[in-house]
């Protein structure tokens, strides 16, 4: 993945983590965190989040303190999340039973991205954040109504992507990601 350029290296990524199947390998999940993710609803796997949550979780675990997996999953292990399996195709999911969206990683922490339903307002927080946090973001273009990258003008390559998935198992669902290089 390493050799395509950064806005498709991120969209490929996000897509990895958005099909990420449950279970894996190197699956260090406790019994106790089994049980609660099999009393987990279905509709909150991938709950419907307001626009504020959503950032709120992605500025939490993606964007604020160590960037390492295991400090990144601590965090999430410790604010009631539990992993949805083990690492799979080099990503791994967190979820809760609440309204908070499911948070992915990848294994060598350069992808962390959040991931709900579709829900309104999210757009406009999402845009509103990515000024706020990022005031030198440049969109780059594309044609694809279902994928939006944005440069986070920070540094090289690094970057924010926004996927829509209108047939995910949520139905329409919305994925924000952050790719460090």
């Amino acid at each position: 993945m390493s050799r395509l350029p950064a806005p498709a290296r991120l969209l490929a990524a996000i897509a990895l983590g958005a099909v990420a199947a449950c279970g894996g390998m190197a699956d260090d999940s406790s019994f106790a965190e089994r049980q609660e993710l099999a009393n987990i609803k279905t509709k909150n796997v991938v709950p419907l989040s307001s626009g504020a949550t959503l950032m709120n979780t992605f500025q939490t675990y993606c964007l604020n303190g160590d960037p390492s997996p295991t400090a990144r999953a601590a965090r999430l292990r410790a604010a009631g999340y539990v992993p949805d399996g083990g690492w799979r195709n080099g990503v791994r999911r967190f979820v809760t039973d609440n309204s908070k969206p499911m948070v992915q990683l990848s294994q060598d922490g350069g992808l962390c991205g959040v991931h709900a339903r579709a829900r309104t307002g999210q757009d406009a927080e999402i845009r509103r954040r990515i000024s706020m946090w990022f005031p030198e973001a440049t969109p780059v273009a594309s044609t694809d109504p279902l994928k939006t990258i944005w440069n986070t003008g920070r540094a090289p390559n690094e970057g924010i992507g926004i996927l829509r998935n209108p047939r995910g198992r949520g139905e329409n669902e919305i994925s924000v990601a952050l790719l460090r290089p």
